[in-house]
């Protein structure tokens, strides 16, 4: 008879490792988005909770409308056409403005990102050209791809393609988990990782934020991989790194803004209103039963456009399995991990024998590398 395997520290560590190459195949092959079932969530949580309160007004208000005695002469009195023009045109320019607030965010948002993107393949780039492989960030190392294969990456490597999948799950409100991230196979990386993001021993302030501590680990990585080589060459990095950080606090500045929030509540307040005069005026009285499927036509062509577009103004909350939109920024974390561990993956062709003259820092500087995925 054959005894169990015994359950050791190895089998854990065995098991924990294919568990991270798993997550990392996951990561790297997303499932294809549901359009269908998106855009039937856009209009539910967009569209059905309006649509279903007006038409609740509207069947309420028609049955007083038509069983209390004095009602239609009291609904008479609300008709004022000139008010509801006026709050029909202020509630009509308000809900404009926040709608095209909000497609600006997801604009400017998707556009930021891959400027952060682009900034990280060109410092992998910058890397790439001028490390010596022998520096413990730049060696190469054989990982578990998840496929039962392997693949080849560095330290530096790792942390690079970090970045845009610390940025978009900051952006969308989650705790980090470091295993899911590229750092996740790399326990050296893991552990520095919680190093810096750890509360301090005194339990007085908290500690790192995530962003933080993947820019610092980069920026440790790049101070050991230029010892002993030009300084000036690894200037236009952190001019890289500078752009990586920009790029990440216009993300947030634009991702974490809100609108006073007497101004959100006015502005239900006047739809709200404008709604109920409508109805009460004019809508019931002359309208009758149909008045419940007319209300909720208006109420769909106004407010409940402003509320699917409150869903899309961060696209970095959205999951890339249910979103209206092609989810372009879990596409771009993807894409450049994939572009990050292919410039590291094998080594120099050949090795320059001839002195290279320093970067033009303040040239490099200024032109930044953007991805491109159509």
């Amino acid at each position: 008879m054959m005894q169990p395997v015994p359950y050791t520290n190895l089998r854990a560590a065995e098991e924990k490792k294919d568990r991270i190459a798993q997550m990392r195949r996951k990561r790297l092959n997303k499932a294809p988005n549901a359009w269908c079932v998106a855009i039937t969530a856009d209009l539910f949580w967009g569209a059905g909770p309006w649509l279903a309160g007006v038409c609740a007004v509207a069947v309420g208000l028609w049955r007083l409308h038509d069983t209390v005695d004095g009602a239609p002469e009291t609904f008479t009195q609300f008709n004022s056409p000139v008010a509801i023009s006026a709050i029909s045109t202020f509630s009509a320019f308000l809900l404009v403005s926040r709608i095209q607030k909000n497609l600006d965010s997801n604009r400017n948002i998707i556009d930021q990102f891959g400027r952060l993107a682009g900034s990280a393949v060109n410092i992998a780039l910058w890397v790439k050209s001028q490390m010596v492989s022998t520096k413990t960030s730049a060696v190469l190392m054989s990982l578990p791809d998840g496929n039962g294969a392997t693949y080849m990456a560095n330290k530096i490597g790792l942390t690079l393609a970090s970045v845009p999948y610390v940025v978009k799950y900051v952006g969308r409100g989650v705790d980090i988990k470091p295993e899911g991230l590229p750092i996740g196979q790399d326990r050296q990386l893991v552990e520095r990782y919680h190093d810096f993001t750890a509360s301090s021993m005194f339990g007085s302030s908290g500690g790192m934020a995530p962003f933080t501590a993947i820019v610092l680990m980069i920026g440790e990585q790049i101070d050991e991989v230029q010892k002993g080589e030009k300084p000036a060459e690894y200037a236009a990095l952190f001019a890289q790194l500078n752009a990586v950080t920009g790029a990440e606090g216009t993300i947030g500045a634009v991702s974490a803004y809100a609108a006073p929030y007497i101004m959100t509540a006015l502005l239900y307040a006047l739809v709200v209103l404008y709604l109920l005069l409508v109805l009460v005026s004019d809508l019931i009285p002359n309208n009758g039963g149909n008045s419940i499927w007319i209300a909720a036509v208006m109420a769909f062509c106004t407010i409940v456009f402003f509320q699917i577009s409150e869903r899309y103004a961060n696209p970095m909350a959205l999951r890339s399995k249910r979103s209206g939109q092609a989810p372009l920024i879990s596409q771009m974390c993807v894409a450049t991990e994939k572009a990050i561990l292919a410039v590291f993956s094998r080594p120099n062709p050949h090795q320059e024998l001839k002195i290279q003259e320093p970067a033009d820092v303040a040239k490099a500087a200024s032109t930044a590398f953007q991805m491109r995925f159509f």
